[in-house]
């Protein structure tokens, strides 16, 4: 079922889903000829000017050029394909696409081209469902034609209005408005034939069978016109859900593609804009699609009137508008209610934005949060803003049983004050007119059932609408101008000014803040930060090699920012002369093979390739690595050390080929000697050639550059040849006197080499090249099997299993609360039974007429599963009311009409507080399930091992935390509570009336068996189909969240049009699920509703030709039961399917609390209460390994560390020096061996504890979105004056003082809004306050520079003197003062001893790795 498509193709699970054209080489991005596109380069994405230029337009006068949004062009050629689709019939489509554009007119209208899909899953229900089971996205429904139109309407609509004033809810109405009004006259075809066949042709049939004409043929006449409005009406009413679903895909690809685009155009995208960029691409893409196909109902309301009214006029003259008016009362109180349901649903969006972020932050902060055993804070966090969002929720539920309370009791209202009025003012009514005006109110019953449904879809979609607005006018990316006015230049900057202005905007930091500090958060505004560069000024020539540094926070990364146009330009000029390619100091990489990292679209060149891996330093890498370079990296590189992804960056670069190369200070994160091979063979060498603008903190290497610029404060204070510069006796040259200080301390250590490489070095290169495998060819380890680190999500397969229901019960209370809540549907049901029960016991009191005809006349509320949609039951109800009154069970001569009034108000009165009371009940309840999930699931992700994240994108997971908890929140009480009102009524009704008319039993027990066979049948392809959409939001949502993450790195390597084919793959694939399986709701709804009318033309045949044998009045009772019990058994059968498909995000959300795996949490002793008291440190014989299917990582090491011992461990790249912290922290769990610290096995202690008592700063700063004492202390356990202590050790008080907000100054996620260097000082500060007997500082100061790394290890050195310090470094000038050294490499431990024992042996791995950092530089 996985190697094949439906149309017997094979096509593999990564190819592209485009849309390809054959034939003519102009394909219409509409689908009509008015507008074409030349395919000449078919993998082009073309920007808007492009379009103006490639896009040929016919009939480009007329003010608009799309099928939905207007008039363009004679009706033949704009919809002569559309137009294809009345062709009875037409060959099937073999390419593979989904056929409904390509079906023919029969096969359209029944929906038969879906059947091959249903029968195939049904076939295969027990295989997994893949998106190769189900067809590609036709042209028509993909992200790529769609966007074009979207930003076509788009532009339009920013031309017309500008874009402080510009609506995206005027660019849906033209996008859909068309096809609309096609909808909308299928509509009223759909309401003619109801009222004709559920009223007129049924009272023609009954009137007929009580007369005493014996005319056959005009029985069987009347009985085949039932049988045709039925079938007329099944066909209208699915291909009005299914068109307009059509419709709603559409919108929903360009939605997203026209989303990505301007993702793709963004000048920044971080915090915020990134979660809520996410939501909209998991949440309201399909609010959206869900509101353009019940639009339906919001322009239905004056067909249905207008057939009410006119009929109510026939009846009772201008009276009939009194009911209209209750109506409308409804109507308009329903609308206020929608208005503030409306209201609700934005706050609670913004409480889910927020919660998606954090839970996205989170997400890719996780191995910190373990370090420091905060997962129990950071998931009270997120329960915390999850309560706030549940808040609305509930407020939201809440209005919704207020609308609920008013949809059943509004017919019945306005049909009582109607008939009041009528006699009040002397008017003679019988019970003839008195029912027909019942059956008139409950077919208008629709206007106030499916209104809400209707407008609150739309209130959402604004609210999403409003969000699109603000993400499509945010600032674009403009790449800086190419005109050099010195064409030797590559780059020119001249008194320029440039500001980033980043805005903080978390509505849950101010509430922290305020609740912190009322006072002075009271005044406070939103915090804007401001980083500016002034007074620029530089002139970089083609091939120069350009060095820049300064201390932390100068603003070196941003004046690479700058170059690459990401900051804004206030004043002056800037040019850049070539393409570039860029390497980021947080290394980027993607979730692929290292070789697809590296090639990053290129196309593969043997020699060039092998040639970057070797001067990238890659090779011996590639030779640990089981796969080589096929190895699958992990999303952000989660399974490489932090040298070997910029290595792989670096690698990028130089591979691309490109003529300007800025590298932001790649050289800090590789040991020594790769650092000096990389600087010589890679910078020096292989781009020679090329222009070169490099920051670094290494300043050995400043020497060979053509010039350096040096930075202070955001400008150039300095600028010139290094020997200028030390000659100038300025900033430059104290940098170099603070280097040489510290190289001069080492070289008191050992005098014996020169900055010549030693023999051990040597040595060792040859051992390298000596072991690389024989298969190994050109440099590149060809791997023996590639293995596959992020596995395809898995999906359920068979029904949703009894687990998952039986877990949402006992989150939502037990099984006492929930059947509670279903005891109060009961009720309702009860008290809607006597309700319409006793009006039609009052209305039997009035004077007669014919009761034979009577019987019927409330058939007029339709058989419509429009109506159905919230209760079809009044007429059954209605009918066997009578059938009581008929049989005497209510004894007129002892009821008064005042008695029959008050009790009838009363039961009303009933009904509403009964409504009111279950809908609390049901929502507090649901929510309350929901509530349990999300927390369940929460806290099994939080224990879940690291291995857990670093094989599964986020993506994957923050699908489950959106769009399947939307569906826990929305979607799921909303199909429950339709399922359980509907079934509950429908038994009260079918046993009363059964208990009544055991006729009934004739028409239920068929239909039930019937119906049953076909519910098996088609509950495979919808619950599969749902699956199927789970899981394929996650790949679109992952590959927003890499694009977002990268988004500077894909721009300068020119790789949008690359990516934005993904987003259409994933787009199409997802959006094709969606439409497919409100497809299948329809495909069976339709065969029901066709069998429904096929069994009451059977009863109706029945009826005629048996004339006389069966009394009239009995024949009408079951005519009308049978048919309106088909239709709520139906119905029932598909709110049962669309339960158990929306179940299947409840069955997502259980997976993850019954099968993730969890760390193990249990000790088997307790440490002593004051443990750690040394902090000595012993690992035995360790072995570990990230998985059991490869190679351990650390190979029988063994060493000690004493209480209070400064210990250095160093290695070359990948050593595995991250990996001794990884066991030290119990991240994975050892494969053998032991380590212990102060004698206790760290293995038979609590995580938490072991955790809590170490302290790290990692490879890489974590910060999250808030504010610096948040960042510093998120659980308030300090003062403000400890937090300041801490501050000012590390540097950073002053910093933070130019903020004017103290420690509430606000930092964006992941620190955006601070240098590298900057954020690694505040994870420093946040390890001062912390003040553990243990740290670990893992390449803690490789982004700092020279000087303020001195005063750094001058801090540790004076604040954890009592404390045991291990660091991992790759500046050896910062552990040439430890107490021990310990050498690392491929897992083993070469040497360890004191550095003067080691650098006196001119042997030793450390004394080559010293020689190899060393510099001869002029003294000043």
């Amino acid at each position: 079922m996985k190697e094949t498509n439906l149309s017997g193709g094979k096509r593999s699970s990564n190819e592209s889903v485009l849309p390809e054209t054959n034939g003519n080489p102009r394909v219409s991005l509409t689908g009509f000829t008015n507008i074409l596109l030349d395919k000449s380069n078919p993998d082009k994405i073309l920007t808007i000017e492009e379009e103006r230029e490639r896009l040929r337009v016919r009939f480009a006068e007329l003010p608009s050029m799309s099928f939905d949004g207007g008039n363009v062009g004679p009706f033949k050629r704009k919809y002569s394909e559309a137009l294809q689709i009345l062709k009875p019939f037409r060959p099937a489509s073999k390419d593979g696409k989904i056929p409904i554009s390509k079906a023919g007119f029969f096969s359209y209208i029944f929906l038969t081209w879906f059947s091959p899909l249903v029968w195939r899953m049904y076939k295969h229900r027990d295989v997994p469902v893949s998106e190769s089971d189900v067809w590609e996205c036709s042209d028509m429904e993909g992200v790529l034609v769609n966007t074009e139109r979207m930003k076509l309407l788009w532009s339009k609509e920013l031309h017309d209005h500008g874009p402080e004033k510009a609506s995206f809810l005027r660019v849906w109405v033209r996008f859909i408005f068309t096809r609309s009004v096609a909808s909308l006259m299928i509509l009223v075809v759909n309401a003619l034939v109801t009222f004709l066949s559920s009223a007129l042709l049924v009272n023609k049939v009954l009137q007929y069978l009580e007369s005493a004409e014996d005319n056959l043929l005009y029985g069987l006449g009347l009985t085949a016109a039932i049988m045709a409005c039925e079938v007329v009406r099944a066909i209208t009413f699915a291909n009005i859900i299914v068109f307009s679903a059509q419709t709603g895909t559409r919108f929903r690809s360009g939605f997203i593609g026209i989303l990505y685009d301007k993702l793709l155009k963004l000048r920044v995208s971080k915090g915020k804009t990134n979660s809520e960029i996410i939501n909209a691409f998991s949440v309201d893409s399909y609010r959206v699609y869900i509101a353009t196909w019940t639009t339906i109902f919001i322009i239905s309301v004056p067909v249905y009137l207008i057939i009410g009214t006119v009929y109510a006029y026939t009846l009772i003259g201008y009276w009939c508008f009194v009911s209209v008016g209750t109506f409308i009362v409804c109507y308009m109180t329903q609308v206020q209610m929608t208005g503030l349901l409306k209201k609700m649903r934005k706050k609670c969006s913004q409480h889910t934005d927020m919660r998606v972020r954090r839970m996205g932050e989170i997400l890719n902060s996780m191995k910190f949060i373990k370090l420091y055993a905060w997962e129990k804070p950071f998931n009270e966090a997120i329960k915390n803003v999850r309560k706030s969002e549940q808040k609305y929720l509930l407020y939201s539920a809440l209005l919704d049983a207020v609308v609920g309370a008013i949809i059943p009791v509004t017919p019945t209202i306005a049909s009582v004050v109607t008939i009041t009025v009528y006699t009040a003012a002397g008017n003679d009514l019988n019970a003839s007119t008195a029912f027909a005006i019942i059956g008139t109110m409950n077919f208008l019953r629709i206007i106030v059932a499916l209104i809400p449904i209707g407008f609150r879809a739309y209130g959402e979609a604004k609210v999403s609408f409003r969000r699109i607005e603000k993400l499509l006018t945010l600032d674009e990316f403009s790449s800086p101008s190419p005109d050099v006015f010195n064409k030797e230049n590559a780059v020119e900057i001249k008194a320029a000014n440039f500001i980033c202005e980043t805005v903080a905007d978390d509505e849950e930091t101010k509430t922290r803040i305020r609740g912190r500090k009322s006072s002075v958060a009271s005044s406070r505004r939103e915090s804007v930060n401001l980083f500016q560069l002034s007074d620029i000024e530089l002139e970089v020539r083609k091939g120069q090699l350009i060095g820049i540094c300064g201390s932390v926070g100068s603003g070196k990364s941003s004046l690479m920012s700058a170059i690459l146009g990401r900051m804004m330009l206030a004043k002056g000029h800037l040019a850049v002369s070539g393409t570039v390619a860029y390497v980021a100091q947080q290394a980027w990489i993607f979730n692929a093979s290292i070789k697809e990292n590296i090639l990053f679209g290129q196309e593969y060149k043997t020699e060039r390739y092998s040639r970057v891996i070797a001067c990238c330093g890659l090779e011996t890498d590639f030779d640990l690595l089981k796969d080589g370079d096929e190895t699958e990296i992990g999303e952000r590189g989660v399974n490489l050390s932090g040298g070997q992804k910029q290595r792989v960056n670096l690698a990028r670069a130089v591979y691309s080929k490109s003529d300007i190369y800025i590298l932001d200070d790649p050289l800090s994160a590789l040991d020594t000697r790769v650092g000096k091979q990389i600087f010589n063979e890679c910078i020096k060498q292989e781009l020679h050639k090329k222009t070169v603008i490099l920051v670094t903190h290494q300043l050995q290497y400043l020497k060979d550059c053509d010039e350096v610029l040096v930075m202070e404060n955001g400008t150039v204070v300095e600028k010139g040849h290094h020997l200028e510069l030390m000659a100038s006796d300025g900033k430059y040259s104290e940098m170099f006197r603070i280097f040489n200080l510290t190289e001069m301390k080492s070289r008191k250590i050992y005098s014996n080499n020169d900055g010549a490489p030693v023999e051990s070095e040597v040595t060792e290169m040859k051992k390298d090249k000596k072991e690389k495998p024989a298969e190994e060819t050109n440099g590149i380890h060809k791997p023996k099997a590639k293995g596959k680190l992020v596995q395809a999500e898995e999906t359920a397969i068979g029904d949703v299993g009894v687990s998952t229901y039986t877990a949402y019960i006992r989150a939502a209370g037990g099984w006492f609360a929930v059947l509670g809540v279903i005891l109060f549907y009961f009720l309702c049901s009860g008290s809607l039974v006597f309700s319409d029960y006793w009006l039609s016991a009052w209305l039997g009191s009035l004077p007669k007429g014919s009761y034979t005809t009577n019987t019927t006349m409330e058939n007029i509320y339709m058989n419509t599963t429009l109506s159905s949609l919230n209760t079809t039951m009044s007429v059954i109800i209605t009918n066997n009311s009578t059938a009581m009154y008929a049989n005497g069970m209510v004894n007129e001569s002892f009821i008064g009409s005042d008695t029959y009034f008050v009790v009838y108000i009363s039961s009303l009165a009933g009904i509403i507080v009964l409504i009111l009371v279950n809908g609390f009940c049901h929502a507090k309840v649901s929510l309350t399930a929901s509530k349990e999930m999300h927390d369940k699931c929460l806290d099994r992700v939080m224990k879940a091992p690291m291995s857990f994240f670093d094989t599964t994108p986020t993506g994957r997971i923050l699908n489950r935390f959106s769009k399947d908890l939307d569906e826990g929140d929305v979607f799921i009480p909303q199909v429950t509570n339709q399922l359980v009102r509907i079934l509950s009524l429908t038994i009260v009704s079918i046993g009363t009336a059964t208990y009544v008319t055991p006729w009934l039993l004739i028409a239920v027990v068929p239909v039930v068996a019937v119906f049953y066979v076909m519910k098996q049948v088609s509950t495979v392809s919808v619950r599969q189909l749902k699956r199927l959409e789970n899981i394929t939001r996650s790949p679109l949502i992952s590959n927003v969240n890499v694009t977002s993450q990268g988004l500077s790195t894909i721009v300068a390597y020119r790789q949008q049009d690359r990516f934005f084919k993904r987003c259409v793959s994933y787009g199409d694939v997802a959006s094709m699920s969606v439409f497919l399986f409100d497809v299948s709701m329809r495909w069976i709804g339709l065969r029901l509703d066709l069998i429904a009318g096929l069994m009451t033309m059977s009863s109706s045949l029945i009826f005629v030709v048996t004339k006389g044998l069966i009394p009239p009045a009995s024949a009408g009772l079951v005519l009308g039961l049978c048919g309106k019990t088909i239709s709520i058994v139906q119905f029932l059968i598909r709110l049962m399917n669309e339960t158990e498909a929306r179940f299947t995000s409840v069955e997502r959300l259980h997976e993850y609390t019954v099968k993730l795996g969890s760390e193990n949490q249990d000790a088997k002793k307790k440490a002593p209460s004051k443990w750690p008291e040394k902090g000595a440190i012993t690992f035995r014989n360790v072995v570990m390994r990230y998985r059991p299917d490869i190679d351990p990582v650390l190979k029988d090491v063994s060493f000690e560390i004493k209480p209070r011992e400064k210990v250095g461990i160093v290695g070359r790249t990948g050593a595995g020096k991250s990996s001794l912290a990884t066991v030290l922290f119990r991240l994975v769990e050892l494969t053998d061996g032991v380590i212990t610290i102060d004698g206790e096995d760290i293995s038979e202690l609590n995580l938490n504890i072991i955790r809590s008592k170490i302290s790290t700063i990692t490879q890489e700063p974590v910060l999250f979105s808030g504010t610096i004492r948040y960042n510093i202390d998120p659980f308030s356990l300090f003062t403000d004056e400890t937090i300041w202590e801490a501050l000012g050790k590390v540097h950073m008080k002053e910093k933070i003082k130019q903020f004017n907000q103290d420690l509430d100054t606000m930092v964006e996620e992941n620190g955006e809004n601070f240098s590298v260097g900057e954020r690694q000082l505040l994870c420093l500060a946040r390890a001062v306050v912390r003040s553990s007997k243990i740290l670990l500082l893992d390449e803690a100061t490789a982004n700092i520079d020279t000087s303020t790394d001195a005063m750094i290890q001058q801090t540790i050195r004076e604040c954890f003197a009592d404390c045991t310090v291990i660091t991992i470094a790759h500046r050896l000038n910062t552990v040439l003062h430890s107490d021990k050294i310990l050498v690392l490499d491929s897992g083993k431990v070469m040497e360890c001893g004191s550095p003067q024992e080691l650098l006196s042996n001119p042997y030793s791995f450390f004394n080559a790795m010293v020689t190899a950092q060393s510099v001869k530089t002029p003294s000043p």
